[in-house]
């Protein structure tokens, strides 16, 4: 069964290659993002965001899966909708927490992705 949810995709904004040391600090970042602004998962634990992986989705992005969702397959439609926005809404949160802790070094996007 495939598991569908959050991902958070980061890339440099000057469009540089992640170095593995860069995407190991970027990763770091996320996870602290998560905690800091409170990020659950649909069973109300903490996020543990994974990698997703590198130059994949995004070019020269890392993509984090912020947390995995089982239930979203067996969704209606409106209702997948309105939880694709809401995942949304999750990554600019994480993402605006990163853009704190590192000023205008990144660059964001942000959409639910199959894993």
């Amino acid at each position: 069964m495939s598991a569908y949810g959050p991902a958070l995709f980061v890339s440099r904004r000057d469009r540089a290659e992640l170095s593995e040391e860069e995407q190991a600090r970027v990763f770091e970042l996320v996870r602290a993002a998560c905690l800091s602004v409170g990020v659950t998962g649909d069973d109300g634990e903490p996020a543990k965001p994974s990698i997703y992986g590198y130059d994949q989705e995004e070019q020269r992005a890392l993509g984090v899966l912020l947390y995995s969702s089982y239930a979203y397959v067996q969704m209606p439609d409106e209702i997948r909708e309105d939880h694709e926005e809401g995942w949304r809404r999750v990554g600019a949160r994480v993402a605006a927490e990163i853009e704190k802790q590192s000023p205008g070094v990144y660059a964001f996007a942000s959409y639910g992705v199959e894993n």
